[in-house]
């Protein structure tokens, strides 16, 4: 019973396979259009979020000689941004993934959306090693330190300064996306 079952499964998936296999082919423009377009909109979202956190609530917590951590105390009344960060992230990738794999065949934009990712990535992997381990760093401080040295001090600057580089790069990446998005959006097909 199990076996009839098992080849049952397997046919019916390689028929939805094909099917889906099909419907990509066929449509594969407008998924890249689709695709290149919402990767767009999500970046300014995620460029939006990223303005604000840098021009209102980063001053919040790093100003002055003695930061305010307990803005970022995630035991008590914290605005931990982890949580939305990992989602809208991941969210993000997956859809910057699909835009290159659909439109890296199209001359004149994907090669040039792969440069685009490649450049995210580099700045992604930049923001996980050194501006994650940061925070959490901070956030723990915030639990434990009642007293900031200059050298905590100066770590805080030095990090608000290179967020304020990091998120430029990454609204520079975003704008460098929209000739490409007003180039696919003008192929008929």
């Amino acid at each position: 019973m199990s076996l009839v079952v098992i080849k049952s499964f397997l046919i019916t998936a390689m028929i939805g396979i094909q099917d889906i296999t099909s419907l990509v082919s066929d449509h594969s423009l407008a998924l890249a259009k689709y695709s290149l377009f919402i990767n767009l909109l999500v970046y300014f979202l995620m460029n939006g979020a990223q303005i604000f956190e840098t021009l209102i609530f980063v001053p919040r917590w790093a100003k002055g000689s003695s930061p305010n951590f307990q803005i970022l105390n995630t035991e008590f009344k914290s605005a931990n941004l982890k949580y939305f960060w990992i989602s809208f992230h991941s969210i993000h990738e997956i859809i910057f993934l699909i835009s290159l794999l659909f439109c890296y065949p199209i001359d004149g934009i994907g090669n040039y959306l792969l440069f685009l990712f490649i450049l995210h990535m580099a700045v992604r992997v930049w923001t996980l090693i050194y501006f994650a381990e940061k925070i959490i760093r901070f956030q723990s401080l915030a639990n434990t330190v009642s007293d900031y040295s200059l050298e905590i001090s100066n770590e805080i600057r030095k990090w608000v300064l290179l967020n304020y580089f990091r998120v430029s790069i990454y609204i520079g990446i975003s704008i460098l996306m929209i000739p490409l998005v007003v180039k696919i959006l003008k192929i008929d097909g």
